[in-house]
């Protein structure tokens, strides 16, 4: 059996070698054996809070014998981490395996085989535009997802530009603005209040304080922590009553086919396809009219995508995109009224069986999916690390930094304390969830909470 990188050169012996999934025990003599039933279930020390709570050998075997016993058994798994990732939709993954199959030919080639894989992109093309209004199919950039695009973005902020965000932003967008700091432009964050969200007025007075001739604006429609929905139309008419020519980069990562999501005004709009159903590792750039002449070259080499990003195109990925924004833009409202049912649902059963929590950014309109609880008391990571041995998937935060031992940046910049932000957790729902989902997913909070 393979040790976790976080057991090696440590003298273990597993407790029965027959049941793989059984923590393992470390001889220690006669002292007690204490230590982070993190490490006994595969996760990073550092995730563990350091040290805040510790279980007993006992307590390490009982978490994953349910865990290996649900397992074995084949019970089933509730996902509710859809902002991470969601399932691919049986008919993405039927029009990948086709697109691999069928149009493998490199869309740049003038023969046919290049012109069928070029119709793969077109379709992307407009299914995006479909699903993002105010935006044409020859304005959209295939990527490989929302960071690049983040990236992208804000690396053609020069010396002598002016970075405006806000302090709850994805990693995606916060990195790459702090580097084009570090070059020499100047960067601006606006604060939230405490449901995360953003002042119109607030976001005025910056931009009247911005001398600089390149000015961005990057923020966030949605926030993936807690879903709290940024006021991005009246922040658009703020700058354009300010500045004009600013280059307003909108990341709708969690907003796109969770929210009606108008392009218009926006310079440029990134999201990922995995976030409704599509493949990992696609996305888009939907780029405004006021782009022209000012939208970075992603990658440069052979002139795909109109010279904006070159590099031969991930068909397959494209056909999976393309179906999955279909599907969406077909049944939005019916998918939205679904989610916010589901999590609605959950949130009443949470609330219900332990009265002292919290919902955060409940003062605000939410993505419907999205619920961030916090649970006085309690840590976590312990919590998630409980529900997973139930099957049940959630998390702390953004996929991208839920490893770090450090609290929530986004939950501390809305007021909330350190032991505030580790005793939450987030839940996210997608249109595959069942209302047993919510219910149970709920008694089984409610079970671990009142031991």
């Amino acid at each position: 059996m393979k040790l976790h990188r976080s057991m090696r050169n440590r003298n273990f012996t597993p407790l029965n070698p027959k049941l793989p999934w059984q923590a393992w025990r470390m001889e220690t003599g006669s002292s007690p054996c204490a230590y982070n039933w993190w490490e006994c279930i595969g996760l990073s020390r550092s995730a563990a809070h350091v040290g805040k709570v510790r279980a007993t050998q006992s307590q390490a075997n009982d978490l994953l014998f349910d865990a290996g016993i649900r397992n074995l058994l084949g019970m089933r798994e509730i996902y509710l981490d859809s902002n991470a990732t969601t399932r691919p939709l049986d008919t993405v993954v039927s029009a990948v395996t086709a697109a691999m199959r069928d149009t493998w030919g490199n869309p740049s080639s003038a023969h046919g085989c290049g012109a069928a894989a070029r119709q793969v992109l077109e379709r992307a093309r407009d299914a995006t535009a479909a699903l993002l209004s105010g935006t044409e199919p020859e304005d959209i950039v295939l990527t490989s997802g929302g960071t690049e695009g983040s990236n992208a973005i804000l690396a053609a902020a020069g010396s002598d530009a002016t970075i405006i965000t806000t302090a709850v932003e994805h990693p995606a967008t916060t990195i790459p603005a702090e580097r084009a700091h570090s070059r020499g432009a100047e960067l601006v964050v606006v604060p939230v209040d405490s449901n995360g969200c953003v002042d119109p007025d607030t976001f005025r007075r910056a931009l009247l304080a911005v001398s600089t001739r390149n000015l961005y604006v990057s923020i966030q429609w949605a926030n993936s922590e807690t879903g709290a929905i940024q006021p991005v139309q009246e922040v658009i008419r703020a700058v354009r009553s300010i500045r004009n020519d600013a280059f307003i980069h909108v990341d709708a990562a969690q907003a796109i086919g969770r929210l009606p999501t108008p392009a218009d005004g926006i310079t440029a709009l990134t999201f990922s396809g995995h976030k409704l159903h599509g493949p990992q590792g696609t996305g888009a750039i939907a780029f405004g009219e006021d782009a022209n002449g000012r939208s970075p070259a992603l990658l440069v080499g052979g002139g795909q995508e109109g010279s904006r990003r070159s590099g031969t195109q991930n068909v397959a990925g494209a056909a999976g995109l393309a179906v999955a924004l279909e599907e969406r833009a077909s049944a939005l409202e019916a998918a939205i009224q679904k989610m916010r049912r589901l999590r609605d649902m959950f949130e009443a059963c949470v609330l219900e069986r332990f009265p002292a929590a919290v919902v955060n950014a409940r003062g605000t309109p939410r993505t419907p999916n999205t619920t961030n609880i916090r649970f006085p008391g309690f840590d976590g990571m312990s919590l998630i690390a409980r529900l997973d041995a139930k099957g049940i998937r959630c998390s702390q935060g953004s996929a991208c930094s839920s490893g770090r031992p450090e609290p929530s940046r986004v939950l501390r910049a809305m007021g909330l304390s350190e032991d505030e932000a580790y005793s939450s957790v987030r839940f996210s729902f997608s249109v595959l969830n069942t209302e047993a989902d919510a219910q149970d997913a709920a008694r089984a909070l409610a079970e671990i909470v009142a031991r």
